[in-house]
């Protein structure tokens, strides 16, 4: 045809151009044009509008990498930062001499975990190793340990390398240890005035467990307070649950006989293995629901409910000192425990609950506290009064102010009258009672 012959430039543009729109080449190229865009715009429409990218659900973003915007080596500036410039921001609440000693992973699971596994984050002693090894025992799963021995030379203290030695030789001889176990080692003095006091557990150690925890979700478990060895696929079954930020509660059982300090309050007890086990045991009064500052059988938990249920349950009368074992997110939205307090995993649970979070009590599981060392610094450490005076009024004060950052939050996020801002128009009219209850009425106009 005669514009073979012609290159390009020699036609007159407006012929050029239709010619091409009569090219059925070019037509059917701009037909899948065409269709593609209008495919990926209704996609991305949908997904802006039933997403789930708000200001407070930030799931979209949590696990991107940070990369650098000033060279060419796309790593996160946050690997040049020394962990104590990192932790002293992480852990700003807590003493210098605890932040500048974190190694993390001292000694390291062999295992990779699945991300939606469930990690038990613990707090041990170089006197309680042999915990740890029933722990492991008991618990099929990942366990996050932070192993403290206070030392004023660190590293080469004769007394941390004999506990590493000893951790090693066990590792060697208990295969499921050397696959479950992280241990992150601190080795600042636990406290100023008493440098070679033995450390009890804190909101601080907790935090460093759950921060190097490697899966989603974490099981925040008290000192001497064991698992059935089911109560870890038990969990697992939960996890549609617990991916949207709510707290999966496991009951606490206690012989009443250490309770009530009998002579013989040493006894080594068969613990219960099943549901039916646990409520003969209860029926005969050998075994007791505890929650700590209730009497035995009568805590938030509420035994009657657990006893009868065969589905998952809501915690009904929530108070802000309630402190049970509990399992929630890694991250997400679940807030970290505050670390103006040495061991108060009732202010954990507090902020976890004003934050939106529902408490679920799980029915088929439960949890055995008893104590194995009735000579264990932990089971007879006591605060003394004038200490539990000043805590009791930190935490009032916790209370109030963690119930006006929420109420500030929500408000200022435009979320006052959604269903997440119910605990804390439900929780902080009672604790801002006595002074400011008409902060939360005037915030409902």
């Amino acid at each position: 045809m005669w514009w073979f012959n012609k290159s390009c430039s020699q036609l007159p543009g407006t012929t050029y151009v239709l010619w091409l729109l009569k090219s059925k080449l070019v037509r059917y190229i701009l037909f899948i044009y065409m269709a593609f865009s209008i495919l990926f715009s209704i996609t991305q429409l949908v997904k802006y509008t039933f997403g789930n990218y708000g200001i407070y659900s930030s799931e979209f973003l949590e696990n991107q990498p940070i990369f650098r915007t000033y060279d060419t080596h796309r790593n996160s500036p946050l690997s040049e930062m020394t962990n104590k410039h990192r932790f002293s921001k992480i852990h700003a609440y807590s003493p210098h001499t605890l932040v500048d000693s974190i190694h993390p992973y001292y000694i390291r699971a062999e295992s990779k975990f699945k991300p939606d596994d469930v990690t038990v984050i613990t707090f041990v002693t170089h006197n309680r190793l042999n915990e740890l090894v029933r722990l492991a025992e008991l618990w099929k799963g990942p366990i996050s340990a932070t192993l403290h021995i206070p030392s004023k030379i660190g590293l080469t203290d004769p007394l941390i390398v004999e506990t590493i030695n000893s951790i090693k030789k066990i590792y060697k001889k208990k295969t499921n240890l050397r696959k479950q176990i992280d241990i992150h080692l601190i080795t600042g003095p636990s406290t100023s005035l008493n440098e070679t006091l033995l450390p009890t557990p804190t909101n601080f150690h907790v935090n460093v467990a759950r921060f190097f925890a490697r899966t989603e979700f974490i099981f925040f478990l008290d000192f001497d307070t064991w698992p059935t060895p089911e109560t870890h696929s038990n969990i697992k079954r939960y996890a549609d649950i617990l991916i949207k930020n709510n707290v999966l509660i496991l009951p606490t059982f206690v012989f009443i006989e250490n309770v009530e300090h009998v002579e013989n309050s040493t006894i080594h007890y068969k613990f219960p293995k099943t549901k039916n086990d646990v409520i003969r045991l209860v029926n005969r009064r050998k075994l007791g629901l505890q929650d700590y500052g209730w009497e035995i059988n009568s805590g938030p938990t509420c035994l009657d409910s657990w006893l009868k249920a065969d589905e998952l349950f809501h915690v009904e009368e929530y108070e802000l000192h309630y402190r049970p074992n509990f399992v929630a997110r890694k991250g997400g939205q679940i807030p970290w425990c505050s670390e103006r307090f040495d061991d108060n995993k009732a202010a954990c649970i507090f902020e976890i609950y004003l934050s939106g979070a529902e408490l679920y009590v799980d029915p088929n599981s439960f949890l055995i506290r008893h104590h194995f060392d009735q000579d264990s610094h932990l089971v007879n450490y006591g605060d003394p009064h004038w200490q539990k005076v000043i805590n009791s009024r930190m935490y009032t004060n916790f209370s109030r102010e963690v119930c006006l950052l929420y109420v500030r939050t929500f408000v200022a996020m435009d979320l006052w009258k959604s269903p997440i801002s119910d605990h804390v128009k439900q929780e902080c009219q009672r604790v801002l009672a006595s002074w400011g209850s008409g902060l939360i009425k005037n915030s409902e106009k």
